[in-house]
């Protein structure tokens, strides 16, 4: 595959940014969905309607997981018997690498922020 910042806005390329923005978004809620169940256990005090809600959570956390393993296994097979060119450049190694072009891109603007931060106290 071609380094991401030098290809042309292509079919191939949206999809790829599509589902890794839908992998990135699945991994944060399940992040968010395991340290909320890990709270509500903790400050439940015995109460029902607080432990049912953690473990709702963590089955919310668990279909995420299933489906980020679906998205990634599914979609290569979907996109080959439907007939897109190039199937195998939908694999799950080329979503997370545009998954991690795009966190980098991000942290990178928070870097930008943080220079010009300083730059502006300097003066």
């Amino acid at each position: 595959m071609e380094p991401i910042a030098y290809t042309p806005t292509t079919f191939q390329n949206i999809v790829l940014t599509v589902l890794a923005v839908l992998v990135i978004m699945i991994c944060f809620g399940c992040v968010y969905a395991f340290f909320r169940a890990i709270f509500l256990f903790i400050f439940s005090q015995g109460k029902d309607d607080k432990i049912k809600s953690a473990w709702s959570s963590i089955r919310y956390m668990i279909w995420g997981i299933i489906l980020t393993i679906t998205l990634l296994f599914v979609f290569p097979l979907f996109f080959k018997w439907i007939g897109v060119e190039k199937p195998e450049a939908y694999s799950a190694s080329n979503i997370f690498e545009r998954a991690g072009f795009i966190l980098g891109k991000v942290s990178s603007v928070k870097n930008v922020i943080q220079k010009s931060q300083q730059l502006n106290q300097t003066r």
